[in-house]
């Protein structure tokens, strides 16, 4: 058969190679040391020795000078062949893995399964091989999703033929160390890429985007469940942290939209996440601002509340109930947070105020502008003030019906105070942009190179790559954010509590207790109460009340007084006697003799009440062994002890002593037996009995 192979690719040469060459490369191919190429141990004896074949056979026609030269007149430099015997074709598959000319290896393992080849596993892990290189190449070039094709193409075959589990092992490791990358790529796609022709082909690359981001959310879901969440530490596959899994989410987010934030991190925040809470909560203000609905800045107070019980929130305390109107509320939180920078900003823009107001509602349009909107795909340009928020008919009937929602609390937004936040909104307000540093691009993590032995190291989250949309189909160049540039949802979700615990990573990924997921079920958010019923025309019905209840106490008052005088007193308990069964009775004549006798001596004390496990072996005499490897009988009561002999299961011991013990042996018995050297042995292991009383 005649296959598309050479000599000089036999030998791994160029066709210009001399004759010293040759020789190294010979010496190189048929002289194996120790652990190299060990990926050739899978194939059989017969692709191995066929391969040493073809290599001699290669070697000893280009160390010949003429045939060497009959050789290159005859080879066809675009088209080069080579007629093999049917016997060596599994070690061509060798070669040609060996190459890195996997194409080839398909083609050729796929003929031979075709055919019912006898070499039919090596037919099959050279396609396998072939497809996990083949992946990785595209791993490193950037094509993420036709690595993963690749791969599971190559996984999946495996399983079919339910061979080479080590292979399957491999490759399985180099999926989950690529889903961080395909999620990053399949969320940059554009939801509307924009189309060179008509509206069908506009159509049809629209649904193909929407597709791929819901493939992308949804391995992003079963990242998040495998994990356990965002501080989850389950075993996910990728290889990455805790805190680089926090930093995975935060790129993560810029390619998602306000609604999709919203449905993963409100879903999210029920396992419970403290972080995803915290987003949750920038999500639901973010919206409720935007979009005009203050039914979402509640929703957001309900997280916030939650939050509040470990960590300062009292920044974003104020910027809610400021949303919802309630000013004096809103300064109060503002009095108690511990955020320095923002205070001063606040009290910056509040001079010649009598409070600070005027500051509140500056620092909630910027916090919006540059820490909010920046963080959800499509928003970086938004730009919404507080007037045009207030001015909205929605918020405006939203606001009014809150007291009838629930009772006001104390600083309801007062007639004036709309205007007031409306005169300090800038008219129109000035862009914030968002201020991004250079990103130079840095080497990729690499996937493992054709044949390296062991498991590829884990991506760090720095070589994770950062896309960037643009009106072209496709995904642009990748590069990492540079680490200069200011990550403005993380570094404004620190941990602001002194023993720094809460919300990190936004606020750090700490672990959540079980009183902590109750304080999550136990949500405030929609609490109503009744209005309160009005006091005119009830005024007769409780006078009547009030002399009810008056007549009612007096009887019970008179009732206690005539109870006490004719109830006899309780006769006193009786005594209960301390029965100590353990111990031998008191001859009660001789000790009363005996203090007679010396009626200035005092009794000794009684001996200390044994506890723990001691107590519990006070007073044996005889033990059965129960461990199931038997015992040890020792010389000494310590577990570094000679050992003078061993009982078996079943064993009866008698025992003369009860002695402490230390770690792991707390009590020590010694014991006798009839025939055979005494010693002491343990009486448990642990909190696990070793013997049983008898």
């Amino acid at each position: 058969m005649r296959v598309p192979l050479d000599y000089y690719r036999v030998l791994m040469l160029s066709a210009r190679a001399d004759e010293h060459q040759i020789e190294q490369a010979y010496r190189e191919r048929i002289d194996l040391k120790p652990g190299e190429r060990s990926w050739l141990s899978g194939f059989s004896p017969q692709a191995v020795e066929a391969r040493a074949q073809m290599i001699q056979e290669a070697a000893s026609v280009l160390l010949n000078p003429e045939a060497r030269r009959n050789y290159d007149e005859h080879l066809m430099p675009t088209d080069p062949t080579l007629t093999v015997e049917e016997a060596h074709l599994p070690g061509v598959l060798c070669l040609y893995c060996e190459a890195g000319e996997y194409q080839a290896a398909l083609d050729l393992a796929q003929h031979l399964l075709e055919q019912g080849h006898p070499a039919r596993s090596d037919a099959i892990l050279a396609r396998a091989i072939a497809r996990l290189e083949l992946g990785r190449e595209a791993w490193q070039q950037g094509s993420y999703e036709e690595a993963a094709r690749s791969l599971q193409a190559g996984l999946a075959e495996l399983e079919e033929y339910q061979a080479f589990p080590q292979m399957q092992a491999e490759i399985r490791i180099d999926l989950g160390k690529l889903r961080p990358y395909r999620i990053l790529q399949l969320l940059s796609h554009e939801a509307h890429a924009p189309a060179p022709a008509g509206r069908e082909t506009l159509v049809l690359r629209t649904a193909d985007a929407n597709g791929e981001r819901q493939q992308g959310l949804a391995l992003l879901k079963a990242m998040l469940d495998e994990r356990g969440g965002i501080e989850g530490m389950g075993q996910d596959g990728s290889g990455l942290s805790t805190e680089d899994f926090l930093r995975f989410i935060q790129r993560v987010r810029r390619h998602l939209t306000l609604k999709e934030q919203q449905e993963l991190f409100e879903r999210e925040a029920e396992r419970p996440s403290m972080v995803a809470a915290y987003l949750a909560v920038q999500v639901l203000l973010a919206a409720g601002y935007l979009e005009n609905r203050p039914a979402l800045v509640r929703r957001a107070r309900g997280y916030l509340a939650r939050l509040a019980q470990r960590q300062d929130v009292h920044l974003e305390q104020a910027i809610c109930s400021l949303l919802l109107g309630q000013t004096e509320d809103a300064l109060a939180h503002l009095r108690s947070t511990q955020e320095v920078e923002a205070l001063q900003f606040i009290e910056e823009h509040s001079a010649g105020s009598p409070d600070h107001l005027p500051g509140l509602c500056r620092f909630t349009e910027k916090w919006f502008q540059e820490e909010v909107f920046p963080e959800f795909r499509g928003l970086e340009a938004a730009q919404v003030t507080l007037q045009a928020y207030f001015d909205n008919p929605q918020v405006q009937a939203y606001l009014d019906e809150m007291p009838s929602r629930e009772d006001p609390p104390a600083g309801m937004l007062s007639p004036s105070a709309p205007h007031r936040c409306r005169e300090q909104a800038p008219h129109p307000p000035p862009h914030l942009p968002a201020v991004v540093g250079p990103e130079p691009t840095q080497e990729l993590y690499r996937p493992p190179a054709p044949w390296q032995q062991g498991v590829p190291e884990p991506p760090r989250l720095s070589d994770l790559p950062s896309y960037r949309s643009t009106p072209k189909a496709g995904v642009s160049a990748l590069a990492d954010e540079s680490s200069s540039a200011p990550h403005r949802c993380r570094e404004r979700a620190q941990d602001r509590s002194p023993q720094g615990d809460g919300v990190q990573g936004l606020r750090s990924a700490g672990a959540i207790g079980l009183q902590d997921v109750e304080r999550y079920r136990r949500s405030r958010l929609g609490s109503r109460k009744r209005p309160a019923l009005p006091a005119v025309g009830f005024a007769p019905l409780t006078r009547v009340a009030g002399v009810v209840g008056v007549g009612i106490l007096s009887l019970l008052v008179i009732w206690q007084m005539l109870r006490g005088l004719f109830t006899p007193p309780p006769a006193p308990p009786l005594e209960q006697p301390q029965v100590q069964i353990e111990q031998p009775p008191v001859d009660i004549s001789l000790r009363d003799a005996s203090a007679n006798d010396n009626p200035g001596q005092t009794e000794p004390a009684p001996p200390p009440e044994l506890t723990g496990p001691l107590a519990e072996w006070q007073g044996v005499q005889q033990v059965r062994v129960v461990s199931n490897d038997g015992l040890n009988i020792r010389q000494q009561p310590s577990l570094t002890g000679a050992i003078v002999g061993t009982a078996p299961r079943q064993a009866l011991l008698r025992v003369v002593e009860v002695q402490a013990g230390e770690g792991q042996v707390p009590v020590w018995l010694r014991i006798e037996r009839d025939g055979a050297p005494g010693g002491w042995v343990a009486a448990q292991s642990g909190s696990t009995r070793l013997v049983e009383r008898l």
